[in-house]
Formats: C-alpha cells, sequence, structure tokens
C-alpha cells in the first residue's frame, strides 16, 4: 500500500463510522437448576449431565462465540478469533473510503466534462485543455481495484510501502502495524466476508451469597434467561441460605427468588414501559416429568409464574414465548431457543448502532493489556496510550468509549468521580476476588488452620483480616490476586463491598483506622430484640424520631443495603456491648460522638434511621448532627443507586411516633406532614393526634435554642411567610427546573458516540436560520468562541425551551407538554407578579403542580439517581423554607435575569427606532 493508500486508511479511521451488533446473554435464576448445563449447550460444548457441580460467583465467556448476521447460526469462535473481526472491519472501513475516493473522483470529471461542453463554444479549446490536465491529476492517484475490494487490499500492503511510510514516521505507528496485521491474516479475511454479531454469556452463580456482586453486572443492554427447575413447585423452598434483612436466616421459595430476578431486571430498564430488557423463561430438567403429562405440566407451570406476576410491573419484560429444555444431551428446543435469542436481540435499540471507526484503536490496545495479564489499569495510562495512537480520541469522547465498553460487559468502568480513575479489564476477575474468599472454608482447613478461627469471623461477621486474604491470595493458588493485592482490595472499598471499620481512640479524643475489612454481605447474626424493640426513653436516653427511606415498588435487594452500610462503617465507629461489635444481619448501631448513636436498619423494602442521645445535660439529640445524617444517607443512597445504574425511587417518611420499635406499617409520608401543625393518624385501631413539630424537628427545622441553652444546628422549617413562599417557588423553577432541563437535553442529544458540542454543530445551519429564537448572547453559549466546548451549566429554561422546541425531534408529545407548563410556570412568576410574595392557599397549588412537572420531566431522562434526587428536593422544598442566603441568591438571579429581559426590550426599542427612521428618510427621499 503507498503512503497516498495509507491516509486514506487513517481519513478512514478518522471519520468513519461502523454498526455493531453485541448479544450479551445473561442466565440468572435460582440456586440449582442447571443454568451453567444450559450455557454449555448454548455454546454447543461437551455437557456431563451427571455432573452437579454448581456455578460460584459469574461465570463470564465473552469472546466464546458469534452469529451469522445473514442466518442466525451460531458458530463457535477459536481463541483470539475477534481479532479477525476486527480486521475484517478495518478492511470494510478502507475499502468504503476506497470507493468514496472513486465516487466523488468520477463526480469531478464529470462536473468539468458537462462544463466543458457547455463553454466550449465560447472559450475555445482553452477549457478543453484544463480539464485534460485536471483529469490526468486525477488518474495519477493510486487507488486499489474495486472489482474485489479484499484481495487488492491485501494485494496492495507489499513490504517497500510499509518500510516507506515507517522511515517517515519513527515512532510506533498503531496503523502500521494493523496493517501488517491485515498483511499476515490475508487468507482468513478472504474467507470472512460475512458480518457477524458477537456474543458472549454471563453465567450467574444462584446461591444468595454472591448477589452482592451480581448487581455491579446487570445491564438494560443485555438479555436475560430466567431459569427454573420445571420439576419443583413453584411454592417449593429453595436448598439456599438467605440472609437478607433483620429477620436473620430465611429459606426462600422458587416464586419469591423468581419475583427478585425480575425486581433486579426491572431496575435496570431505561423506561419503566419499554420491556427493556427482555426476559425469556426456560425450564429446565423436563425429563423428570412423566412424558404423557409433559407437556400439559409444562404449560401450567409457566402459567403460574405468569399469573404471579400479572399485577407487577416486572411481566413487561417477558417475551411471548416460554421454552422448557431437557438435560439430555440433544433437545429440539435448544434450537428454537437460539433462533428466538437472535430475532429478540435484533429488536433491541442498540442492535445496528453505531460507532466511530478511531474506537477500534483503543479496543486494540485493550486486548492487548488483557492479553498481558494486566488486569486494572488507571485511566490516565489509557489517556497516554490514546495520544499516543495515530488517530487520538478527545478526552470527552474517551468517557463515550469508556462507557460503551463497560455497557457491553467488555471491561468494568464507573464514571462516579471516586472511581473513574479505575478500569478494570477483566471483569471475572472482581468476581474471582470475592468468590474466593466465600468459597475458601476447606481450603482453610486443609491447608492454612492456623486462620480457621478468621475464616468463621469472616463468615459469620463480616470481619476480613489481612491474614486471612495472605493466607487465601497466596502465589500458587491465586497469583493474579496475589499479584493486584492492593488494587483489588481498594477497587471492593471503592464498590462499597467491603471497608475498613473506625474505632475511637482509648481516651476517646479521636477516630483511628482499624487494620480490616468488614464485608456486609457475610453478616449473618439474627438483630436482637433488644435493638429491634428498644426500651421507652428515660432521663438518661432520647431518642429523635424515625426517619425512613420507603422503597416505592416495595421491594430493595439486600446488597443495596449491604453498599449503604459499608460506607456507613467507613465513615463512624461500630458501637459495642461487652466489647462486642453492634453490627448485625440487615443492621448497624454506630457511636456518633461519645454521647450519641445512630441506628441503620433493613426491615423488607425500608431503611429506618434514628439517633438515640446519651445524658443527663440535654433533653434531645443535637439537631446539626441528625441533619449531617439525613443528608449522608441520602447522597449514599442516590449514588449507589446511581452508579449501578439501577432505577429503583425511595420516598422519605417518619415513623408514628406512636409505636416503639420499627414497623413497616407505620410510616406518614412527609408530603402529607406539610402545612399541618397537628397531624391526626389513622394507622392504627384508634386515631391519634401528635404536632407535625415533634417528629419533623429532628430532621427539618431551623435554629432554635433548647432549654438547655446549647446551640442547636440550622435546621429548616416549613415557610411560614409569604416571601419565604414565593422563594421556594423560585427555586423550583430556577434552580430545580433548569437542572432538570439540562438532564432532559442531556438525555436526547448525548449517545455514546455524540457530545452535546457535536449535536450542536450538526444542527448550526438550523440554528442560523432561527435568528428570533436565539440572541447572540444564547449563540455564544451554544458556540462559544476560541473553540472552547460548551457549558450545560450556562443554559436556562429560556435557551433550553427554544432548543427542545426546534432541534430536538426525539421530544414525546408529553415531553412537550411539560416543557410547556414549566415555561409558563415560569412566565407566571417572572412577569406575572406583582410583589415576591405568595400566598398559603396559592402555595400549595404552585407547589403541586411544579412538582409533578419536574418529577415527571425528571422520569424522562433516563437517569435513575438524578431522578430520585429531583423527587428527594421537591419534597424538601414542599415542606421547608429555603435557607436565608439562598433566598438571596435566588433574589440576584431572578433580579439579574429581569434586568436581562429588560436590556432586550430596550435594544429592540433601539432597533424600531432606527427602522422608523430609515423608513422615514427613504419616505422623504422618495
Amino acid at each position: 500500500m503507498d503512503p497516498r493508500s495509507i491516509d486514506m486508511y487513517r481519513k478512514a479511521l478518522r471519520n468513519g463510522k461502523e454498526k455493531v451488533f453485541n448479544i450479551r446473554i445473561m442466565i440468572v435464576g435460582p440456586y440449582d437448576v442447571g443454568k451453567t448445563t444450559l450455557t454449555k449447550r448454548l455454546l454447543g460444548k461437551d455437557v456431563n449431565i451427571c455432573d452437579r457441580q454448581s456455578t460460584e460467583g459469574i461465570d463470564i465467556q465473552t469472546e466464546c462465540c458469534k452469529v451469522s448476521l445473514a442466518t442466525g447460526e451460531w458458530i463457535t469462535q477459536e481463541q483470539n478469533a475477534e481479532q479477525y473481526m476486527q480486521l475484517q472491519w478495518l478492511v470494510k472501513l478502507f475499502n468504503e473510503q476506497v470507493q468514496q475516493k472513486s465516487n466523488d473522483k468520477q463526480q469531478v470529471l464529470k462536473e468539468m466534462e458537462t462544463h466543458v461542453s457547455t463553454t466550449k463554444q465560447d472559450n475555445g479549446h482553452v477549457e478543453e485543455i484544463i480539464y485534460t490536465r485536471v483529469k490526468e491529476d486525477i488518474d495519477k492517484e493510486v487507488l486499489p481495484t474495486l472489482s474485489q475490494p479484499v484481495e487488492s487490499l491485501i494485494a496492495s500492503l507489499n513490504p517497500e510501502a510499509i518500510s516507506v511510510v515507517a522511515k517517515e514516521n519513527e515512532k510506533k505507528d498503531a496503523v502500521m502495524e494493523i496493517i501488517q496485521l491485515i498483511n499476515a491474516s490475508s487468507e482468513k479475511l478472504e474467507k470472512s466476508i460475512e458480518e457477524y454479531a458477537k456474543l458472549g454469556i454471563w453465567d450467574f452463580a444462584g446461591q444468595y451469597v454472591f448477589y452482592t456482586t451480581h448487581q455491579t453486572f446487570l445491564s438494560y443492554r443485555a438479555l436475560y434467561l430466567l431459569v427454573i427447575d420445571l420439576s419443583q413447585q413453584i411454592t417449593a423452598l429453595i436448598n439456599d441460605e438467605c440472609f437478607i434483612d433483620t429477620a436473620g436466616l430465611k429459606l426462600c421459595q422458587v416464586q419469591e427468588t423468581i419475583d427478585t430476578w425480575m425486581n433486579l431486571i426491572h431496575s435496570c430498564t431505561p423506561s419503566p414501559q419499554s420491556g427493556i430488557p427482555a426476559v425469556f423463561l426456560v425450564g429446565t430438567h423436563v425429563d423428570k416429568i412423566p412424558e404423557r403429562y409433559r407437556h400439559e405440566m409444562c404449560e401450567k407451570y409457566f402459567k403460574e409464574i405468569r399469573s404471579y406476576l400479572k399485577d407487577k410491573p416486572t411481566i413487561l419484560h417477558l417475551v411471548n414465548e416460554d421454552f422448557a429444555i431437557d438435560n439430555t444431551v440433544v433437545d429440539s428446543k435448544l434450537v428454537a431457543l437460539k433462533k428466538k435469542i437472535v430475532e429478540v436481540a435484533s429488536q433491541q435499540p442498540y442492535w445496528g448502532e453505531e460507532v466511530p471507526a478511531r474506537w477500534i484503536l483503543l479496543e486494540r490496545e485493550l486486548m492487548r493489556l488483557k492479553a498481558a495479564g494486566i488486569k486494572v489499569i488507571r485511566r490516565t495510562l489509557l489517556e497516554a496510550f490514546n495520544q499516543a495512537e495515530d488517530v487520538p480520541i478527545s478526552r470527552e469522547e474517551l468517557d463515550l468509549f469508556l462507557k460503551f465498553q463497560n455497557d457491553i460487559g467488555t471491561i468494568l468502568y464507573f464514571s462516579l468521580e471516586v472511581l473513574k480513575d479505575k478500569i478494570v479489564l477483566v471483569p471475572q476477575w472482581m468476581i474471582d476476588a470475592l468468590k474466593s474468599l466465600i468459597t475458601a472454608e476447606m481450603f482453610v482447613l486443609r491447608n492454612v488452620p492456623a486462620v480457621a478461627k478468621k475464616w468463621d469471623m469472616f463468615n459469620k461477621s463480616g470481619q476480613l483480616s489481612p491474614e486471612l486474604i495472605d493466607a487465601i491470595w497466596t502465589k500458587e493458588t491465586y497469583p493474579d490476586l496475589h499479584d493486584n493485592k492492593e488494587h483489588i482490595l481498594l477497587l471492593m472499598e471503592h464498590l462499597n463491598i467491603i471497608a475498613r471499620p473506625r474505632s475511637f481512640s482509648e481516651d476517646g479524643s479521636e477516630i483511628k483506622v482499624e487494620n480490616y475489612f468488614l464485608a456486609p454481605c457475610m453478616l449473618k447474626e439474627k438483630t436482637p430484640e433488644r435493638v429491634l424493640f428498644p426500651k421507652p426513653d428515660t432521663e438518661m436516653k432520647s431518642s429523635s424520631s424515625i426517619l425512613c427511606y420507603n422503597f416505592v415498588d416495595k421491594f430493595l435487594p439486600s446488597p443495596i443495603f449491604h453498599r449503604l452500610l459499608a460506607t456507613c462503617v467507613s465513615r463512624w465507629p461500630i458501637a459495642q456491648r461487652k466489647s462486642e461489635n453492634q453490627i448485625f444481619c440487615g443492621c448497624c448501631i454506630f457511636r456518633l460522638d461519645p454521647h450519641h448513636e445512630l441506628t441503620v436498619l433493613f426491615k423488607e423494602y425500608i431503611i429506618f434511621v434514628q439517633v438515640i442521645r446519651f445524658g443527663t445535660t440535654e433533653k434531645t439529640p443535637a439537631f446539626e448532627l441528625c441533619i449531617n445524617v439525613k443528608e449522608f444517607i441520602t447522597k449514599t443512597l442516590t449514588n449507589i443507586i446511581g452508579y449501578l445504574g439501577h432505577s429503583f425511587k425511595f420516598e422519605m417518611s417518619v415513623q408514628c411516633p406512636k409505636y416503639l420499635g420499627y414497623r413497616v406499617d407505620c410510616l406518614i409520608p412527609l408530603t402529607d406532614l406539610q402545612g399541618n401543625e397537628d397531624f391526626s393518624c389513622d394507622l392504627h385501631d384508634d386515631i391519634h393526634v401528635f404536632r407535625t413539630q415533634d417528629v419533623l424537628r429532628f430532621w427539618f427545622q431551623e435554629e432554635e435554642p433548647s432549654d438547655a441553652g446549647s446551640s442547636a444546628a440550622a435546621m429548616l422549617s416549613a415557610p411560614t411567610s409569604d416571601t419565604d413562599r414565593f422563594m421556594c417557588i423560585a427555586h423550583l423553577l430556577v434552580d430545580v427546573g433548569s437542572r432538570v432541563l439540562r438532564q432532559l437535553l442531556r438525555h436526547h442529544t448525548v449517545t455514546s458516540t455524540c457530545t452535546l458540542d457535536q449535536y450542536l454543530a450538526k444542527h448550526r445551519n438550523t440554528i442560523n436560520s432561527l435568528k428570533r429564537f436565539f440572541n447572540q448572547s444564547q449563540m455564544d453559549i451554544m458556540f462559544p468562541p476560541n473553540g472552547v466546548s460548551t457549558d450545560l451549566d450556562n443554559y436556562d429554561i429560556t435557551l433550553l425551551s427554544a432548543i427542545f422546541q426546534n432541534i430536538v425531534p426525539t421530544l414525546s408529545q408529553q415531553e412537550k407538554d411539560m416543557i410547556k407548563r414549566l415555561r409558563e410556570e415560569r412566565n407566571k412568576l417572572y412577569g406575572h407578579a406583582n410583589s415576591c410574595q405568595i400566598s398559603a392557599n396559592d402555595f400549595q397549588t404552585y407547589c403541586k403542580d411544579i412538582s409533578l412537572t419536574l418529577t415527571g420531566l425528571s422520569q424522562q431522562c433516563g437517569d435513575t439517581a438524578f431522578e430520585a434526587e429531583i423527587l428527594h428536593e421537591t419534597q424538601c422544598t414542599q415542606i421547608s423554607a429555603i435557607p436565608a442566603g439562598s433566598n438571596l441568591d435566588i433574589l440576584n438571579i431572578w433580579c439579574g435575569r429581569m434586568q436581562n429581559v429588560e436590556g432586550v426590550l430596550q435594544d429592540m426599542r433601539v432597533r424600531l427606532q432606527a427602522l422608523e427612521a430609515r423608513e422615514m428618510s427613504s419616505g422623504s427621499e422618495s
């Protein structure tokens, strides 16, 4: 290939795009139902049907199979076969560039020829001479012939051409390396013209103890095979010990496990009504059912499952066909299942999505690092590799590339600030790390009995000592984990799978970090009755009201609570009784300071939080401490849900103060208490009344001195003045409203292959033609001078509304209506308010309408953490006055924007006067 053709190849990488087809299959379900056997049979592997060995953790097979796009056939791949699929893709890109170049040449000649024929009579032979010379110049370009594109490309890859270019560029050139690989692989490439989809299978262990890591890998960009043993009753108990909440040990029914998996899968959906991701019901062990009743019993079983789910939103995920599979070696139903998988995969929104061709160079770099045995790298290293590439990508695009690779299961990458510097190249590594510890009992007893007691402590109370880690992760048993121990432990900490506990020093003056880890997923001890049902307050003890995080779908997977607990453990010391840590299955008591304790407890689908004060100097827990606890736990839960990519929603409530202990049937939503001095509780046989301030003052109250004269923290109270109410509404519109619209714009414009800058550039001509919608200051915000990227934080409601109205065609009618309502409420506040005041009656109406609009829009943004954040903020605004400092900020923003509007109006007046003067002048001249 000559230098000119190599330049064309680089251009193809820079500008080209390619459609990608990925099928990621997640095989999930209860313990011991035949998931691993099904996995092997799908991949065409030999199966020993007598082998009952269970999967531990997750078994990931990502390069094991490909699917023909033409025939739907599943083809088992050789090791490293993905490299040849990449090379085939590059050849295709090059030939498209060659074809485009040839088409451009023919177009130029055609236009020249037409021009010559029309001007020759006037200009003699001059134009013909120019045409002849241009044609000669174009014909000098060396292009491979197009009749046999792949063969021509391979034939042109001669060593002399490569040598010439190598001399011109002394640094290592990734393009040259790829060209050499294409040359070396020519025979395979000639046989690989057909396009394929990449297929990977993730086989999830059914044991409950592994669920903590399972959630890290669930994604909407996958198809789920929910596997059930058809020889078991749907109400049968599964032989698997589950430790979920304060109840401790529990044996779950088959239908409960099905419900758990369906809820976990549903939590990944980008839209609750979309039915994405798709779930296949696959029954196994059909051969155990008498043949004469087989069809009837299988149909009955699947009907029972669908009936059990019929009133749940999760039923939308089920595909319209169920599969009953024999556990024998040959089964025709397996062929039908494979065909259906390909059919459903081709209907997914990510099927055939386009990605930039230049990403392939970085993808190859990741493959190279994996092949070298490297499990985890820092992002800065990949950035350095990227800059050394022949066609580097921008930092922002690198983020998109990493998120895309994470979504398709190639790597593990989290955009959360504390995690984004680490890239896990081999997801299996994370799974194996925890699996090796959980399943180490026999290894410890046989090989290192000296640490057997430490393993017992880990198995029962979650205490993971350095000695136990070193004894298990030896150079001989787990060389990869041994060599990268610090990296993997740090990553497990950042993912809140383990945590380093804190403790007070002996004199209580400082907090120190303990020399062991704690794994909440291993906690097995049932929460004691004395914790679940504490004694009433006394002169020596006073308690806050109980704040509750109520998950609205009545489902909260224990791994989310485990992660919350791990985060709390790394922040506050665990309280002790008789030198024993007060941490149990589903509960932990923390020592906040020498006088305060915090109980965090998980029961069914609710997280309970309560602060207790010991001593005689104060009558109540410190308000500042309570607010800090609330803010920390709310933010932590939101972050956990966010980086797991799940759609769990929670509402904040308080427990009725009538009862001691923690009850799921006595919750009062915060919004029900707002605006009421007294509240009549009808959750019991007899109605009773309490003052709302008595339960809200710990979490939402302004500063007020205690009877003992101590300084309480600044807390929030319900708005009492008309000015406060006005500021609350302004906060919802100015601050929260703009944030919601910005997030919605991201959702509609920013993809794995397109930044906001690129989206706006694509619509630049449309924007330029709509000057009546966009003034110059708005144009400067969208297209900053000097090549600076646009900053979405500078977009206000006016600009965002104009963008949505004119250049975002993907908006639904529902979204358009909600944006219009938000804009109308803003105009009503800005343009028609006689004063900065709102009455109590109007405040209720404003709050309800605006909050419904904001939460409705946030649900369209495709970001569950953001949705939960907006829901929480609208709820808090309805029951809380904005602090005085914020009032001033909002008023300044409002006044500034009014001044800006006035400035625009003044500018329009000047222009109108100039036009009138010009018209008068023209009239007098005529």
